[in-house]
């Protein structure tokens, strides 16, 4: 539950490496922390390994065995040590192999080589690696690698490897002629995608092989692997790690999405976040330690495990600053993981993923500060126990799919919006829009007057009921015709096709709300369809003053024992290019009201004990809460 991942990719021109390691300081830090897992290398990004090697170069600055120390100072910890191998980014191998070089289909150049290097003494900004193709011969070398490390170590703890799937194609003369041997087109870009992620499913399948052939039941992870739009190398993990860092990409509404994504396979999975300030490799970067610890409940929240990530001083110390701020975080999640293991959301609304990054996201933001629970489903789940699904934006579905959208709409409510909405539902879709951006009224509080969309819509036919007009602009904005300073405003009568339409138990948006809102942010168009969905939707979890940037998580442990409610609080702010949490204010008199199905005896704060006043009638309980900051847990028997 409490996991590192110690990043260790040290420059060949650092000598010292690993001389002011410390076994017993090592193990204590970690104790102090309260680290049960942390990831070790045996082969970083420049290339070296850490052990002495017979397949690869040790570090030249380095003159024993460190990783079998790491190890030894982990297992004295009392925690599990699993084993680092770079795959994908290797600079020593790429420069002494250019044939190993991964090549785009597109540009036919390496990937990861920014032009001719003309000033080698350049300053370089971050990253600087350049990437290998994972077959061929240096599969080879992959594959020798792993099986002198599993003859080397214990691998029981676990093999991860890094930088597995780079792209969705490579033209590199080895998997050119691996194509042609298969009778596969190497000028054909679908058939390099498919020769590229065939193999990179046989690779995975012999170095997992390999790892299980000296310790059958070893964790084994392809970091690139947990990518929600790749779902062919999901079933290859014996776990997920969710890498999302999110001062450095995805902000805190990312990792959630994931989650509820990954979770549904049934395997243990872990959020990963960073101590850095920003972002991976950043040497003297700090997080604050209550934003570290918002982000370990959060992850906790939606049933992940945590990982942080760190980076080795090249002299081979713990940084005591860093596993103070981790300790302070860790030390909270010890009081509160057993209500966390073991649970899934308890909710009656999914969302059925478009697999389009700003209409997911999008959806789920919209849906996180309306302080609602979901599941993510597809076709292998049972849609039976949702009174909602949402398609967003732009969901594409097999006849198979469809039959089961339009089997659940028999009891069930569907939203969909822009392309997921089908003939089968009731509402045909014509054509989209000629404006690239158009209006809407409806019946919105104070705005009786057409608001913009920031989008287009696409028009429809249907019998259904209208709820939301479509004002056109008088023309797109071009050279030649433009009015002001920003768009073109709308023409006075509304156009023939409607914004907004009831058809039976769907509910469609003509816009592409959900991307619409996560690239604006707008006000008036998230109460357009924040009230929308209220119309047809009678919400599980309804709270009284409690902020919209708060997160509502409720949970259910497997065995039905309990709910774990789980609310959190610390509204996100810019500070020079990162987003981040510099404060947690207290909250008050906040009323959360559960749709449940179960007579509730007991409602108590964890890990405290405190007993919370609750009443319920038939199926809603209201739980009036006492002041808390930054996250409290409740759980309710």
């Amino acid at each position: 539950m409490r996991c590192v991942h110690l990043d260790f990719h040290t420059s060949p021109a650092i000598d010292g490496i690993g001389s002011q390691f410390n076994k017993e300081e090592f193990t204590q830090i970690l104790k102090d922390a309260s680290v049960d897992l942390i990831t070790v290398f045996a082969k970083c990004h420049h290339g070296y390994t850490y052990y002495p090697s017979r397949v690869a170069q040790m570090h030249p600055g380095l003159k024993f065995n460190l990783l079998k120390e790491e190890i030894d100072a982990i297992h004295a910890a009392g925690a599990k040590a699993p084993i680092y191998i770079t795959m994908g980014w290797s600079k020593k191998d790429a420069d002494e192999h250019p044939e190993w070089r991964h090549i785009d289909f597109n540009t036919k150049k390496p990937i990861g080589v920014q032009g001719e290097v003309t000033d080698p003494d350049a300053p370089l900004a971050e990253g600087g690696w350049v990437c290998l193709c994972p077959l061929g011969d240096y599969a080879e070398h992959l594959k020798a690698i792993t099986r002198e490390v599993c003859e080397s170590f214990d691998v029981s703890d676990g093999v991860f490897f890094d930088i597995c799937f780079i792209s969705d194609n490579c033209v590199c003369d080895s998997c050119r002629a691996g194509m042609i041997k298969e009778a596969l087109d190497p000028d054909n870009i679908w058939d390099a995608r498919k020769y590229y992620s065939a193999h990179h499913i046989e690779m995975m399948k012999t170095l997992t092989g390999i790892v299980h052939e000296y310790s059958k039941d070893a964790p084994v992870f392809y970091n690139g692997g947990a990518n929600m739009n790749r779902t062919e190398y999901h079933p290859y993990q014996t776990h997920y790690e969710l890498e999302d860092l999110p001062t450095a990409w995805g902000g805190y509404d990312l990792m959630p999405l994931r989650a509820k994504f990954f979770e549904k396979y049934g395997k243990h999975f872990l959020g990963m976040t960073g101590k850095f300030h920003h972002s991976w490799g950043e040497f003297g970067g700090f997080k604050d330690k209550e934003a570290l610890r918002y982000e370990c409940a959060d992850m906790l929240s939606v049933g992940a495990s945590i990982s942080v990530g760190d980076h080795l001083h090249p002299m081979g110390f713990l940084d005591k600053a860093t596993y103070s701020v981790i300790g302070h975080a860790f030390d909270y999640v010890k009081k509160i993981e057993k209500y966390c293991e073991n649970t899934r959301a308890y909710t009656d609304l999914a969302i059925w993923l478009s697999h389009s990054y700003n209409a997911d996201m999008g959806a789920s933001k919209l849906l996180q500060n309306m302080h609602l629970e979901y599941d993510v489903v597809g076709l292998d789940d049972d849609l039976s126990k949702y009174k909602c699904i949402i398609l967003p934006d732009r969901v594409r579905l097999t006849d198979e799919e469809k039959k089961a959208i339009v089997d659940f709409a028999q009891k069930g409510t569907v939203i969909a919006s822009f392309e997921s909405v089908f003939d089968e539902l009731g509402i045909q879709k014509l054509s989209v829009s000629d404006y690239t951006s158009d209006f809407i009224k409806c019946d919105l509080d104070e705005f009786t007057t057409p608001f913009l969309s920031y989008s287009k819509a696409m028009r429809t036919s249907s019998d259904g009921e209208v709820l939301a007009d479509v004002y056109e602009p008088y023309f797109n904005r071009t050279l030649n015709h433009f009015c002001g300073h920003k768009n073109t405003p709308y023409k006075t009568e509304p156009a023939d096709y409607p914004a907004l339409v009831k058809c039976g138990n769907v509910l469609y948006f003509a816009h592409p709300v959900f991307e619409a809102y996560y690239g604006s942010g707008n006000y008036v168009l998230e109460k357009y369809v924040t009230q929308a969905i209220e119309s047809v939707y009678s919400k599980a979890i309804v709270t009284e003053e409690l902020p919209s940037c708060a997160r509502v998580r409720l949970r259910r442990s497997l065995d039905g024992e309990f709910l774990a409610l789980h609310l959190l609080y610390a509204p996100p702010v810019n500070r020079g290019n990162v987003c981040l949490l510099p404060d947690f204010p207290k909250l008050h008199d906040v009323k959360v009201t559960l749709t449940v199905d179960r007579k509730v005896t007991s409602a108590v704060s964890e890990p405290d004990g405190e007993k919370i006043p609750f009443e319920q009638c038939g199926d809603k309980v209201t739980l009036s809460l006492p002041p808390f900051r930054l996250h409290t847990l409740i759980t309710l028997k």
